[in-house]
């Protein structure tokens, strides 16, 4: 008989055949304590305990995670993040606003067939700063005539307007700041309706030069663009009004960020009156009657051809008191037969 280690072979495995039956009992007994009331009712509270204890340790890692090198959110950090979830809030509602006044002006301006103003094609470029430049803050733009820009076109980037383009060239073109002394932008509140003059200050920002109702502008009003000039466009954001001294002074938009790239936008179409051409198809007036007769209505028939017989024209009867134009020749109509006299020829209907 051969020998596996210590045990012969064909004899029974007791140590196998006792650890299953171990297993067996084991499960059993885990199956009836857990359908045991008492012992679930233990089961449960020490798992509750755990969850409290797991819960506990969650918040501490997520305030943990709110530290940065051993600094927390401290009184103002909470103060800040309320004030922007607030501005959030506000912006959202004036979003709305802005959008239904917006359907409501556009179904008022179909009903009342309102002329709007005739914009152009704008042109995006980037701005570098000029040094040794005529004025004393410019800016040169990356476009110029060779792609649609011209003199007086008005400069915005995202914050509002910037500037105007003073200088033209094939490539580039020279943006005159709002800042600059020789800078002159109309502009009006937008609360007061109060207008006035935008003048620069050499650089360091720009004042309101002669307003009209000095008393009825408000801190921290919005400011744009009047458009009285006919050469920027209406209703662009300028900056916000600050009271200095006697004086009102207008915080800019375009500082609160730098400016590199920009949209160079053209003046609206205000042609003058005496760059309108003549209505087309109308003739002058000749005589001192206020009927202007246009051309296709003045035409005559055209001669009728050698051997024909003459048509007759039907002429329009002339106004009273209108002196008749003078017209083409026309071939004259043949005249009505006269009626026989009391004394005709040949004896016949003599007087007796």
């Amino acid at each position: 008989m051969a020998w596996y280690g210590r045990r012969r072979s064909g004899e029974p495995r007791v140590g196998a055949r006792a650890v299953v039956v171990g297993l067996g009992i084991s499960m059993v007994g885990v199956l009836a304590i857990q359908t045991s009331t008492a012992v679930r009712g233990g089961i449960d509270a020490s798992r509750e305990s755990m969850d409290g204890v797991a819960a506990n340790l969650a918040n501490f890692s997520s305030g943990i995670t709110g530290w940065s090198f051993g600094f927390g959110r401290n009184a103002e950090d909470e103060a800040k993040i309320a004030e922007l979830e607030a501005r959030v809030r506000d912006l959202q509602r004036w979003k709305d606003l802005a959008e239904t006044m917006t359907l409501r002006m556009e179904r008022y301006e179909k009903l009342l067939d309102l002329v709007g103003e005739t914009q152009g094609q704008a042109v995006t470029a980037r701005v570098v700063a000029e040094e040794n430049g005529p004025f004393a803050a410019t800016r040169i733009a990356n476009a110029g005539a060779a792609n649609g820009v011209r003199d007086g076109f008005a400069v915005v980037n995202e914050n509002g307007l910037v500037g105007r383009v003073v200088r033209v060239g094939e490539y580039t073109s020279r943006i005159l700041l709002l800042t600059d002394f020789s800078s002159r932008i109309p502009v009006m509140g937008t609360l007061s309706g109060d207008r006035a003059l935008l003048v620069g200050d050499s650089g360091s920002g720009a004042q309101l030069l002669e307003p009209e109702t000095p008393d009825k502008i408000v801190p921290g009003e919005i400011w744009v663009t009047s458009g009285d000039d006919g050469k920027l466009p209406l209703g662009v954001r300028v900056g916000t009004a600050r009271k200095d001294g006697a004086n009102w002074r207008i915080d800019l938009a375009m500082e609160s960020a730098p400016v590199d790239f920009v949209r160079l936008v053209p003046p609206p179409d205000f042609a003058s009156p005496e760059t309108a051409p003549e209505l087309g198809g109308v003739e002058r007036n000749t005589d001192d009657s206020l009927k202007t007769v246009s051309a296709p209505l003045a035409a005559v028939a055209p001669p009728a051809a050698p051997g024909a017989a003459p048509t007759p024209a039907a002429t329009p009867r002339p106004p009273a008191a209108a002196t008749p134009r003078p017209a083409a020749p026309t071939p004259a109509a043949p005249l009505p037969a006269q009626p026989p006299s009391r004394s005709g020829a040949g004896g016949q209907g003599g007087v007796q």
